[in-house]
């Protein structure tokens, strides 16, 4: 009880027209709107964010989303360049001046100090140590001091030769370290005695010193060149970085790093660019709705439902791509059924709509799906077949048949994908997947759709095509009270239906809505059957004994008793309008003449024989306030000939208009005036005139004499 009671309670709230038409409240819902889809989805257009330690094991395996720059791969590509380039050297002319000086000084004094009589032995000696290079050993100096002028002119002509040939080219520290060696080799040409070799040997590696220089800035220089050439290594997009139960290397991390998957520190720049996408996504779908004719425009309740589709839709999305980020198969994506928002949207509201939001959708699923445009194609053509496939429900059964039409662009789309994809990574067998996938996709859409219907229809009192044809069925209870309690009422309201539904085809409004209206427009009657004459099988009639304002207050109350059994059955609020609007404020013109002709003193006035309202709003309502009157005025003539009924109608008509029950709906004149033509039509198949068939019992008698 408590339930019903919250239930009618809302059911209230959102048929109050302050909420409905309130401009604050649309303009919240679109807010909403946004908010509510940015938190959805921000978590699946930001990529995924790991911060995995080397030597740790990847519990999935990881994707590069996007091509990038390996910059490990690249650094060590470019070091193995440096490392292969030689150190850059310049040969110095002034090491073999200087060797040549030291070796020309050391024998020049030689001979001068052999020469000099007056010097003794160890004088000598140690005029010669004094210039001698300093690695020269003193056994060397004494021997050079024991030979005579003309050897030791040929020991430095011969000192002189090896150190210009090997200083005269390139000499690095390591033919430095080589220097006996050398030396020895260059001796093998010259035929010297044992100690002029280890004089010559001495003298020579004593000034034997490096010649070449070695040049920082060159070396740096040629070993940037080198780095400069060596092209950047890439991850390209869908590389597998690490598979699930690898090992997390210092590549494999830097790898992720460069991909964007790695950071500690979100990305406040995709924040920041979602946001603004958001916004201008809401804002252009918020201006499509609101530049929307009167007729298709919608109230904030049909804009909270269109809000819960679009949320619902991201939800399948931000599911889908957490599915994904947790290591599950990236086929899932072909599965997602974004064509249940299409088809609800078109069954709830329209198509065009439908088309719309179904634009608006794919490319959050495309962004979601790493912007990846098949992904955004395939989805927008299955929405908007499932949106046009569903334009038109007559039966549950449009849904199944709207899968299979979903499923079928599916694989098409799909087949398409396939046989323009240029970089092969899709085989045969991922196709066969997808295809599968993509006619799954489509079931399940069918499925969806007829299983969150009702909800909606349920949870916000909304009329459907469905709904409606559920609500026609002469089962209902109220139909079967109508048609078992007051069965000229029931007739009546069938054929008000078949006229307000030829109506509504010919100028544009809802067939459905006016023939189930009609259908329960009069249902108040049943509480007090006998007091309408289409329910009075004698001529007995119990308006004869009672005061004309009480028959004006029994006939008037079948309006309000009928909303009250409307809103305790459950049934929308269009319905409920066609009931409370069927008389809209006319006048009872039979009991007011007849109060006016009983009051002797003139204290009757016409205002108090209306009904209480209110006036039609809607096209659908007006309809049936004019066919309610039609029918009555029809069935009560004698001699229905088309003329006759064409003159009542207009009658009535005009009627309506003068007294204003039309004022507030759209309905034009031009649609009246087409309406006879409906109504004649119709009116011609119910009221036609049958031949006069000859009494039996009277035949037979005639016969009989």
């Amino acid at each position: 009880m408590q339930l019903s009671n919250w239930n009618r309670t809302l059911q209230k709230f959102l048929d109050d027209p302050t909420f409905r038409e309130s401009p604050k409240v649309r303009i919240g819902v679109y807010v909403a709107m946004a908010i509510a889809m940015y938190l959805v989805l921000i978590g699946s257009v930001l990529p995924p964010r790991y911060q995995f330690q080397v030597g740790q094991t990847s519990p999935v395996t990881i994707v590069a989303p996007i091509t990038a720059v390996d910059t490990l791969a690249t650094q060590r590509a470019k070091q193995d360049a440096m490392d292969k380039v030689p150190k850059q050297y310049e040969q110095s002319t002034a090491v073999e001046e200087e060797a040549v000086t030291s070796v020309q000084k050391l024998f020049s004094t030689a001979t001068q100090v052999i020469s000099d009589k007056s010097l003794t032995q160890s004088e000598k000696l140690e005029e010669l140590t004094s210039v001698a290079p300093q690695k020269v050993s003193q056994s060397t100096l004494q021997a050079m001091l024991s030979m005579n002028v003309h050897q030791l002119g040929v020991l430095q002509s011969v000192s002189l030769r090896i150190v210009q040939d090997l200083l005269g080219a390139p000499f690095y520290e390591d033919s430095a370290q080589q220097a006996g060696l050398l030396v020895d080799r260059q001796m093998q040409i010259f035929d010297l005695d044992r100690v002029s070799r280890l004089i010559v040997q001495d003298v020579v590696e004593s000034v034997l010193k490096p010649n070449m220089v070695y040049k920082p800035d060159a070396t740096k220089a040629a070993r940037d060149a080198a780095a400069r050439a060596v092209p950047d290594v890439y991850i390209h997009q869908g590389d597998v970085i690490v598979s699930k139960n690898g090992i997390i290397t210092q590549s494999v991390q830097s790898r992720l790093r460069d991909v964007g998957l790695y950071s500690k520190e979100p990305n406040y720049k995709i924040f920041l660019g979602f946001a603004l996408f958001m916004a201008i996504s809401v804002g252009l779908v918020a201006t499509y709705i609101e530049r929307r004719s009167p007729r298709r425009k919608l109230d904030n309740l049909m804009l909270v439902i269109l809000g819960l589709i679009l949320l619902l839709m991201s939800i399948l999305i931000s599911c889908t791509k957490g599915i994904t980020n947790s290591g599950g198969p990236t086929s899932v994506a072909y599965l997602v059924p974004l064509s249940v928002g299409s088809m609800l949207i078109t069954v709830l509201m329209d198509a065009s709509l439908a088309v719309v939001a179904s634009f608006y959708v794919s490319l959050l699923f495309g962004a979601a799906e790493g912007y990846d445009y098949w992904f955004a194609c395939i989805a927008f053509l299955g929405s908007l077949v499932g949106a046009y496939s569903v334009a038109k429900v007559t039966h549950r059964g449009t849904f199944m048949r709207a899968g299979f039409f979903v499923a079928g662009i599916n694989v098409l789309g799909i087949t398409a994908m396939y046989l323009m994809e240029t970089d092969n990574r899709m085989n045969f067998h991922s196709f066969s997947l997808y295809i599968g996938m993509g006619i799954l996709n489509g079931l399940i859409s069918a499925v969806l759709t007829m299983g969150i219907l009702p909800f909606f229809e349920t949870a916000f009192g909304l009329l459907t095509s469905i709904r409606l044809l559920e609500l026609s069925n002469p089962n209902n209870p109220l139909l079967k009270k109508l048609l078992m309690e007051a069965p000229g009422t029931y007739h009546h309201s069938l054929i008000v239906g078949n006229l307000a539904e030829a109506a509504a085809e010919i100028v544009g409004a809802d067939p459905l809505i006016c023939r189930v209206g009609a259908y329960y427009h009069d249902v108040g009657k049943t509480k007090r059957p006998l007091f309408f004459v289409e329910n009075q099988m004698t001529r007995d009639n119990p308006h004869d004994k009672i005061a004309p304002s009480l028959s004006h207050l029994i006939i008037t109350s079948h309006v309000t008793d009928g909303l009250e059994m409307l809103e305790n059955a459950g049934l929308p609020k269009p319905i409920r309008d066609i009931c409370a609007t069927h008389h809209g404020t006319t006048i009872l013109w039979y009991f007011y003449n007849k109060a006016r002709e009983a009051d002797k003193n003139g204290t009757v006035s016409i205002d108090d024989y209306r009904y209480p309202g209110p006036k039609p709003k809607t096209r659908e309502c007006a309809i049936v306030m004019i066919c309610d009157a039609v029918e009555a005025a029809v069935r009560s003539m004698s001699r229905p000939t088309p003329n006759r009924v064409e003159g009542v109608i207009r009658k009535i008509i005009r009627d309506r208009l003068q007294d204003g029950q039309l004022d507030e709906c759209d309905l034009t004149l031009q649609d009246l005036d087409v309406m006879v033509g409906a109504f004649m039509k119709t009116l011609k198949g119910i009221y036609h005139s049958r031949i006069e068939y000859p009494d039996p019992e009277k035949i037979r008698k005639e016969v009989s004499r």
